[in-house]
């Protein structure tokens, strides 16, 4: 047989009242209670041979369905009439659509209190509900409704109604991956209610976040966003991690499932903000405490100059009005903004650089190299100016960039934390300079960028971006 409804024996363009007919017929053969598998096989086709009448008819389900799984078709023998009472008591007449629409209606609505003992209560008190068919039809009613409104439901409620109706079964067919998007939905949903607050703190499990807190987060996400207000914010460095953090357990990583009511500019503009690389939200951060740092500096140093400017020396003479406070505190607050651009500046090129062979890059000659060219134009500086420090500036980033490329490539991480790879290492310039009792900043540096990138392109020379690929 072709077709579901084939294997119920109507024709291909049956309607659902045929269907339903053919249905209550099989019912009388294969009761639940005597053979439970063939009464689920039943009622599996029953559900795909619905399906095909509604999608012949123009009706699409209103919720997604997994694909047809195969499925062994066994004949089904039909009974002679004159079944005993109880077998015709299993085929009861069909509700109308108003009634069940009703009932779904009233159990959605008690699951919406959140007391699954007494939604289940009350649906095993449904005389309705005691005849199969309208059990079937009711719980799928239910799923509808559900994923047409999604209502505010716990867990708990949500699993008491899905399991009265045997819906969070396999044999259900309803898409798994869809109905815990739902299931996430209801439960956010109702754990932002204001009355539920305490029950989304728990969840959430920060444990410096109160209630009060939560409420203020809350109620933050749904202004419209505005640089000024994120600016403001997002002053203190753990003052976005803490939201960034809170938005992601909110939605247990699922940031389309948030309510509509959060502004998804800031949504996003928070974790941008914490993201590794460069984005417009660090930058913009990074500037504003930057400026803040040299406008409050700047203020400082010139209350500190004036201060002795207003009083008269020794002598009685006024006093000279002497800056080098100014000066003092704007480089105290200048150096850490450089250095924080100087990394913003490294980060794109650290990305470039350590791309894996496979993913094509632009210049890859010169992201080749990249290293020897850094060694040397640092050596080229040192010997031009031995006294200076500037030969540090290409040279320390040709160390990182190379220590970096060797350890995303090694399996050095199995034996040595990445922060002691990283940095511990460089710590050894010091300890071998009071050793050797003479200067190997040099050498030293050349030698922990050349020896890793050495090494790398040695064992990445069958899968260079510019080695010759063509077929032999």
């Amino acid at each position: 047989m072709s077709s579901p409804l084939e294997w119920f024996g109507l024709a291909g363009d049956a309607d659902e009242r045929a269907l339903k007919r053919a249905y209550a017929q099989r019912l009388r053969a294969t009761r639940p209670d005597e053979d439970p598998e063939g009464f689920q096989q039943l009622h599996a086709m029953y559900q795909r041979a619905l399906a095909q009448c509604r999608s012949q008819g123009g009706q699409a389900p209103a919720f997604p369905l997994e694909q047809d799984a195969p499925v062994t078709l066994q004949p089904v023998t039909l009974q002679e009439d004159g079944q005993d009472t109880a077998q015709n008591a299993l085929i009861e007449p069909l509700l109308s659509q108003e009634a069940v629409d009703a009932i779904a209606q009233e159990a959605i609505a008690l699951a919406m209190k959140g007391d699954a003992d007494a939604l289940l209560a009350w649906l095993r008190t449904q005389p309705a509900l005691w005849s199969l068919q309208a059990k079937a039809r009711t719980g799928w009613r239910c799923v509808e409704r559900l994923f047409q409104e999604v209502p505010p439901m716990p867990v708990d409620a949500q699993e008491a109604l899905l399991g009265f109706f045997d819906l969070d079964r396999v044999q259900s067919r309803i898409d798994a991956a869809s109905l815990a998007r739902l299931s996430r939905r209801m439960q956010l949903a109702w754990e932002l209610q204001r009355a539920h607050h305490e029950t989304l703190r728990r969840r959430v499990g920060i444990e410096s976040f109160t209630v009060r807190k939560i409420r203020s987060l809350l109620g933050e996400s749904s202004q419209p966003f505005s640089w000024p207000s994120v600016l403001m914010a997002g002053f203190m460095p753990s003052a976005v991690h803490r939201r960034a953090r809170f938005l992601t357990r909110l939605c247990q990583g699922q940031f389309n499932d948030l309510p509509a009511s959060f502004d998804r500019r800031r949504v996003q503009f928070w974790l941008d903000a914490t993201q590794g690389g460069v984005t417009r939200a660090r930058l913009a951060l990074g500037a504003t405490r930057w400026l803040s740092a040299l406008l409050v500096a700047a203020i400082v140093g010139l209350l500190i100059a004036i201060a002795p400017a207003n009083g008269n020396d020794l002598t009685g003479q006024a006093a000279s009005f002497d800056l080098t406070p100014l000066f003092v505190l704007l480089g105290l607050a200048l150096a850490p903004g450089l250095l924080w651009a100087l990394w913003m500046l490294y980060l794109p090129l650290d990305a470039w650089h350590g791309h894996p062979e496979h993913v094509p890059v632009r210049w890859p000659w010169l992201n080749l190299l990249m290293v020897p060219l850094l060694c040397a134009t640092g050596a080229a500086i040192k010997l031009w100016q031995p006294d200076s420090l500037v030969f540090l500036l290409p040279l320390v980033p040709a160390a990182w960039l190379a220590l970096r490329r060797f350890w995303r490539r090694s399996a050095t991480g199995d034996w040595v934390s990445p922060n002691v790879f990283r940095v511990g290492i460089f710590l050894l310039v010091p300890l071998l300079r009071t050793v050797v009792q003479q200067d190997v900043t040099l050498p030293f540096l050349l030698a922990l960028a050349m020896v890793p990138w050495c090494w790398d392109l040695w064992r990445q020379r069958a899968v260079l971006r510019i080695a010759d690929r063509r077929p032999a």
